[in-house]
């Protein structure tokens, strides 16, 4: 073999090892082969912030470097980003020791190509370039802002909140944005005041009352309608049934719906999201296989374009090959008129294309054979949004109706899809009023009838919390973090437990909001969006040329240097006393108890500290509010204490002394009250396992997430769970038990519809 061909993943070189022949090695870097140090700051601040780096990955090192001395060339075929260019650059000074990295040196060379296929790969062979040097002091500067902030603020916050340089407590530059985000959002939702208002419609018709159809009430004397009330509520209806309703406006035209650009790797895992219910990561993860390569009949190839993109940009062949496919399979009627272009995000980096099938002729149905399920669903996904976006608009004809009683004016509107276009392909969400049905003869100034008032209160909603497409669409709005980051930065602050999710939303754990007020009350900007956003400005900046890395990272450090220096003296002062006020009341002085933590566990301690030693621990499971910066948690805890009453003290069964419940890092437990015993036992709830019939149900806590659930004591022979607590046996059926659900006892098995008031705690 005369080349060697070094890529990132094991996966893309056995794809690309096809394409080449007998000719060319492929070997994999298997990502970065050097970082910063592990348990140092590795960044020599005084000397221009000088990295240390170390090679994490020595034995693959040193076969690669075996591997390149035979060569004839070495092409360094790394992702087309700054990671990616990196890794290039590592890789060139590590195997090419003589060279400085600043041109090509005799056999070393880099490609780029955009998909993993044959033709992509032989061209980008035919057309070496240099490693691109700004890209490389981008990537170096973006690692070693995050390790400044990183390793120089989260041993202050681990000494400070948790008492110990506990592990589990660290605070990202881009992740403690994202964190606060959902903080923030949960604080409103608690602070959120529900406010009254009613809405009125009319059924109109004009000869008969089976040909009614809806109107809404839009305005009140010209003005949008306050209705705060039901007596507000039941003055307007007095009034319209005394009235005479006339067509005062009837409009009628043609709209078009036009496609959705192609995708980018935030509005992929957006979609993916809500259309297939995957996480951030594991669309990557998914998207990756599908990128590096996939068996089929004709051997591996790649079925898209790379997946990490903020552009939605598409190179002229693709759209060429995709308009003549559309006219191929669908007519020219779905063909657009003319090449259809997408505005460009004006802080998009645009090193790459849109995300898009490699080749549009492989449809998904058509090589469903060759790819597992979760494959095939983004594969479908991104070849549908690409295809239509070459495709004429969908066509509806609208009409409008506006009808006046008085001083009240209605509304009402109705769409009829006359062409699908894209919608062919691409499925959406039908129009709001999509297929209302209006009668075809209303004329203006025609007088209707009126079959009936329809009045309904409602209150103002709080804002959702985010979902995970929403929390993606807030940190790309924001221009926090890039698009390939953004399902590490959830996934980290999950892995944290700094965040759980709950029906497909996230609700920050009492650590969440500790950590956010810890850095909002001594490193404010960390957690400031508009700070993060001018860092990512600032590295695209040197990526440009415009800037260099030592004058981004001197002008960043210094405003952390002084904050850092005014925490510690304020800490020393303070002797490490952080902690959260809460609304329970000390049993043993006046005080009140506030939360502290310890190697990532929280309790309660008194205010009076060490005046008082009271100390308290606290439930992992406790429902909580957080307002003005205080934590209340009171009457949920006095629920904890009823229920824990109730349970009793349990025997040991090794030493025969009484056990009495704690509270640890992954929930509730009985320990045994004598110290030379260290017995422990799961809490039960009295209900038989209606799997195996034999055990048990014991309260169970998931390490992952940490949430409760019931599982059966003789697991692992027994795998019965069930997520809602056990109440008693089901009278009906054998094969499920009732458990507590919104304030009802229902069955968990989904084929017996037992249900009863739920009555006791």
């Amino acid at each position: 073999m005369e080349n060697l061909v070094i890529v990132e993943s094991p996966t893309k070189a056995n794809t690309i090892s096809r394409y080449l022949g007998s000719k060319y090695e492929v070997l994999s870097s298997k990502g970065h082969v050097r970082d910063l140090p592990e348990k140092e700051l590795g960044v020599e601040i005084e000397d221009g912030f000088r990295p240390t780096l170390v090679v994490n990955q020595k034995k693959l090192v040193d076969k690669l470097r075996k591997e390149a001395e035979g060569k004839n060339n070495v092409y360094l075929a790394t992702d087309n980003d700054r990671e990616g260019e990196a890794i290039a650059f590592d890789l060139y000074e590590l195997l090419n020791e003589d060279g400085d990295g600043s041109a090509q040196n005799g056999k070393f060379k880099r490609i780029i190509f955009n998909e993993i296929t044959k033709n992509s790969i032989k061209e980008a062979l035919k057309q070496p370039t240099n490693i691109d040097l700004k890209k490389v002091d981008a990537q170096r500067a973006r690692r070693i802002l995050d390790r400044l902030v990183g390793y120089l603020i989260s041993p202050l916050l681990s000494k400070t909140v948790s008492g110990s340089r506990f592990e589990g407590l660290s605070a990202g530059r881009v992740q403690s944005v994202a964190l606060r985000y959902i903080v923030e959002r949960e604080e409103e939702r608690e602070k959120f005041d529900p406010k009254e208002y009613w809405k009125v419609a009319v059924d109109l018709y004009k000869e008969s009352k089976s040909g009614a159809f809806p109107l809404q009430l839009k305005k009140v004397g010209g003005e949008k309608p306050d209705i705060g009330s039901e007596k507000e509520a039941r003055e307007i209806e007095e009034k319209l049934n005394e009235s005479s309703f006339t067509v005062s406006r009837l409009k009628e035209k043609r709209n078009k719906r036009s496609p959705l650009p192609p995708f980018i790797t935030s509005t992929m895992q957006r979609a993916a999201s809500s259309v297939l219910n995957f996480t951030p990561s594991k669309t990557m993860s998914v998207a990756q296989t599908l990128y590096e390569g996939v068996e089929l009949d004709e051997g591996v190839e790649g079925l898209i374009t790379y997946m990490r993109t903020d552009s939605t940009r598409v190179a002229k062949e693709a759209n060429n090959a995709l308009r003549g496919f559309i006219n191929n399979k669908f007519g020219t009627d779905y063909l657009a008129d003319d090449t259809r272009y997408f505005r460009k995000n004006s802080s998009a980096q645009d090193a790459h294309e849109a995300i898009r099938p490699t080749d549009v002729g492989r449809r998904p149905e058509e090589i469903k054979s060759h790819l597992s399920s979760d494959q095939f669903k983004l594969y479908k996904l991104i070849w549908d949004r690409f295809v239509a976006t070459q495709m004429s608009p969908a066509v509806y004809k609208r009409r409008k109706v506006d009808v006046r009683a008085n001083d009240l004016l209605f509304k009402t509107s109705g769409s009829k899809l006359l062409f699908d276009g894209f919608l062919k392909v691409l499925k959406l969400k039908p129009l709001k009023d999509q297929d209302v049905d209006l009668p075809e003869d209303l004329e203006e100034d025609q007088e209707l009838q009126l079959k009936e008032v329809d009045l309904s209160q409602h209150f103002t909603k709080p804002p959702s919390r985010y979902t995970e497409a929403g929390l993606i669409k807030k940190l790309e709005k924001q221009d926090i973090g890039r698009p390939s980051t953004y399902a590490s930065i959830i996934s980290t602050i999950q892995q944290r437990d700094y965040i759980v999710k709950r029906n497909s939303s996230f609700t920050p754990t009492l650590l969440g909001f500790v950590v956010v007020e810890f850095l909002e009350e001594y490193f404010p900007e960390i957690v400031e969006p508009d700070l993060t956003a001018k860092m990512e400005k600032a590295l695209d900046e040197i990526k440009d040329g415009e800037t260099s890395k030592e004058n981004t990272l001197t002008r960043f450090y210094a405003p952390l240097k002084k904050e850092l220096d005014k925490v510690e003296s304020s800490l020393e002062e303070k002797k490490n006393d952080f902690q959260i006020p809460t609304d329970v009341d000390c049993t043993s002085c006046d005080g009140h108890m506030n939360i502290r933590y310890w190697k990532g566990t929280p309790y309660l301690s008194c205010s009076s500290w060490p005046e008082c030693e009271e100390k308290k621990s606290l439930p992992s499971d406790l429902s909580f509010t957080f307002e003005d910066g205080k934590v209340l948690i009171a009457d949920e805890l006095e629920k904890h204490e009823q229920e824990e009453a109730e349970l009793g003290e349990k025997e040991c069964p090794e030493c025969g002394s009484p056990m009495e419940i704690k509270h640890g890092k992954y929930g509730r437990f009985y320990a045994c009250t004598n110290p030379d015993c260290d017995e422990t036992a799961s809490i039960s709830s009295g209900v038989q396992c209606p799997k195996c019939e034999d055990g048990e149900l014991l309260e169970r806590y998931s390490r992952r997430n940490k949430r409760k659930f019931y599982g059966c004591s003789n697991y692992p022979d027994c795998d019965y769970t069930t997520s809602d607590r056990p109440i008693k046996q089901c009278p009906d059926c054998d094969i499920g038990v009732l458990v507590e659900s919104d304030g009802k006892l229902v069955c968990t098995n989904k084929n017996c519809d037992h249900e009863e008031e739920f009555e006791g705690n």
